[in-house]
This record gives C-alpha cells, sequence and structure tokens, in this order.
C-alpha cells in the first residue's frame, strides 16, 4: 500500500494532503483575519487581500502537514486516527512533508509580497507552527499552545498591512487562544485514554473529564470577556454586541452538547459540537463586526 501511495502522480498527492489535512478547516481562523481588516480600517485592496488569504492558507496547510508527519507513529497506533492516509498508507510520509514544506515556501513568499516585517517574520512563524506537534511530549498547556498560533493570524494580518499593532489586535489574538484552548481540550476528550496509556500531556490527562470541561468553559468564558472588552474599546455599537451574545449561544449550546462527558464515557457528539459550532463562532464574529462597522460609517 505505502508503495503504491509512493508512486502516486503529484496532482494526487497534493488532493491526497489537502484532503488528510482538512483544508475546509482554514474557515476556522480565516474569518477573524478579516475582522482584523475591520480592526485596522483598510480599504480592501483585492491584491493585496489575496496574499493575506494566502499566507492563511499555506500557513495552516504547513503546519497541518507537519503535525500529520511528525505525528504519523502516534496515529498508526490511535483508533480514531488510524484511517489518516499516511498511517492508512494511502499518502506516503514522503509525499506529506514534500508538500507541507512547499506550502512553507508558499507563505514566505506571500509574506514578501507584503511588507519587510512580515517576510522577515515568517521563517519564525513557520518555526512556532511547526513545533505544536511536540508540545503534548512537554506539557498539558499545549492546548493554549495551539490556540496561540491561530492567535498569531490577527497579528501577523495586522503587522503585514499597517506594521504595527493595536491593543484590539492583540485582545482579538487572546480571544482567538482562549476559543481555540477551550474547543481543543473538548476534542481531546476523544484521546483521553489513549494519551494516558502512551504518557501525552493533555488537560484531560492531567485533571480528568470534568475538570476538563470546566477549564473548557472557562476559556470560553474568557473569550467572550474579551470580545466585549474590545467591543468597548473601539466605541462598537450594539449590532457587535449582538454578535458576541449570539457567540455566547453557540459556545453554550456546544458545552450542552458533550455535558454528558465522563471517565466512562466520552460524548459521541464532539466532533457535531467542534466542526458545526467553532465554524459558526469564527464566521458570526466577522459578519457583526463588518455589519457595526458599516452601520457606524
Amino acid at each position: 500500500m505505502m508503495e503504491e501511495a509512493s508512486k502516486l502522480p503529484t496532482p494526487m498527492t497534493l488532493r491526497a494532503f489537502a484532503y488528510d489535512i482538512k483544508l475546509a478547516h482554514t474557515v476556522f481562523a480565516l474569518p477573524f483575519v478579516l475582522a482584523t481588516l475591520v480592526f485596522v480600517n483598510f480599504n480592501w485592496h483585492l491584491g493585496t487581500i489575496f496574499w493575506i488569504l494566502l499566507c492563511m492558507i499555506s500557513a495552516r496547510s504547513f503546519a497541518m502537514g507537519m503535525n500529520r508527519y511528525l505525528d504519523r507513529k502516534l496515529d498508526a497506533l490511535n483508533p480514531r486516527t488510524q484511517k489518516r492516509l499516511i498511517p492508512d498508507g494511502k499518502l506516503s510520509p514522503q509525499a506529506g512533508l514534500r508538500w507541507s514544506l512547499r506550502f512553507g515556501v508558499l507563505f514566505i513568499f506571500s509574506a514578501f509580497q507584503l511588507n519587510l516585517t512580515a517576510a522577515y517574520l515568517s521563517p519564525l512563524v513557520l518555526v512556532i507552527l511547526g513545533a505544536y506537534p511536540f508540545m503534548k511530549h512537554l506539557s498539558w498547556l499545549t492546548h493554549w499552545y495551539l490556540g496561540a498560533c491561530l492567535g498569531l493570524s490577527p497579528l501577523a494580518t495586522s503587522l503585514a498591512l499597517t506594521g504595527a499593532l493595536s491593543r484590539e489586535v492583540c485582545l482579538l489574538g487572546l480571544a482567538v487562544m482562549m476559543w481555540t484552548a477551550g474547543f481543543d481540550i473538548l476534542y481531546a476528550l476523544q484521546d483521553w485514554e489513549f494519551d494516558r496509556k502512551h504518557a501525552l500531556k493533555s488537560v484531560p490527562t492531567r485533571f480528568g473529564i470534568k475538570n476538563s470541561l470546566r477549564m473548557s468553559r472557562l476559556c470560553f468564558l474568557a473569550m467572550v470577556m474579551i470580545l466585549a472588552v474590545i467591543g468597548r474599546l473601539r466605541g462598537s455599537g450594539s449590532m457587535y454586541f449582538l454578535g458576541i451574545f449570539t457567540i455566547a449561544g453557540i459556545l453554550i449550546w456546544e458545552q450542552w452538547v458533550v455535558r454528558s462527558s465522563n471517565e466512562r464515557a466520552i460524548s459521541s457528539k464532539i466532533n457535531l459540537a467542534f466542526f458545526n459550532a467553532n465554524a459558526c463562532v469564527s464566521i458570526v464574529y466577522f459578519l457583526f463586526t463588518q455589519l457595526d462597522a458599516v452601520i457606524l460609517r
């Protein structure tokens, strides 16, 4: 099977790679990047937007590809991840690594099209993103490290457009970090027993299921509060805060869906909560932020 995977033509390996890293899930952080454009009063120049989006997509593809490559042996042992294409033999590790590095080069190239600050910082960003797979071996704070990786998106966007960071943009990065940590803790519940068996570090393995649910809720609460502070600092109108209220409702629903999880049984609805709810959170935030900006003009 692996020999057949290694002989696949390049377009087919790209298609397999895109499928394996769930390229469509870029939507989780992308709307926060677009919201940053509203924060910095960007004039929506299409050329610049193109390069920003390409940076976003290529950076995430690099990070996810390296994660799949570096975790391939663990993925082959975990029943939940055994069907990922590399452990399943449908994509060779070499092909996965090559595509990851290509997307890394594309990220650096795209950053150079924006400004020198973005260009010079781009290799550092790749190091930070590529280091994530090692965190589960080092600390249960791995969820917040992943959050920081996604939280870099608004900051990098602001630096690329203006060369500076405002309080609002930094707080948005912090909000994204807390939100990401909150839903990643929920996602890690699925691997609780596997992680304990293989000495992998996470909030569920360190604190147990019930405490993990509580910590996830605190992360979501922190996100909502930070977004509200951003609204006050920016002098946002009622439409912005209606968006925050909607996001709070989505996050409450997400916690309600997985509430039955315990040491004996993990909710089977975690994937529903993870993918559906979190995609909605980021989209809702951008839409209501943009609507509020239009109304206040």
